[in-house]
């Protein structure tokens, strides 16, 4: 009887800890595109090593990619996030505006636009977290004209 109760606690227990299992990267995503620009909410969420692929670099580290935010969303650190897909001020910049969001095994995609900029972002996850993230844009503004 003793091993039954037991074998009965250790189950629930296991059963416990099944409950508390890594975010998807599907959530992941959803989390960092909802973010609002608030870089410790985004930083969260990679690997110390990670990686992130745009316009033909490679940006390596949390350092390095917490720069490259930074340079994004001029610091924001905190406040309540704006909605992503929100109206711009009035004679602001575009908001992104979000898709798609969704997961193929261990890898979590997201399609957005930002006025006639489109993209599709890739992340690679594992164990919770992000380890490469591979950026495609294309349709930003035009280029300007050459004299």
């Amino acid at each position: 009887m003793l091993k039954a109760g037991v074998a009965a606690v250790a189950l629930l227990l296991g059963a416990g800890v099944a409950h508390a299992q890594e975010p998807t990267p599907a959530e992941i995503v959803q989390r960092h595109v909802g973010s609002g620009g608030n870089i410790d909410a985004i930083m969260a969420d990679y690997a110390d090593d990670a990686v992130v692929l745009q316009n033909g670099k490679a940006i390596q580290g949390k350092a390095a990619i917490r720069t490259l935010f930074e340079g994004m969303f001029g610091g924001r650190r905190a406040g309540p996030p704006p909605s992503a897909n929100a109206a711009p001020p009035a004679g602001g910049p575009p908001r992104m505006t979000v898709d798609k969001v969704w997961q193929e095994g261990s890898v979590g995609f997201v399609n957005w636009h930002m006025g006639a900029t489109r993209a599709t972002e890739e992340f690679v996850v594992r164990q919770g977290k992000i380890e490469v993230q591979a950026i495609f844009m294309a349709g930003g503004p035009p280029a300007p004209a050459k004299s």
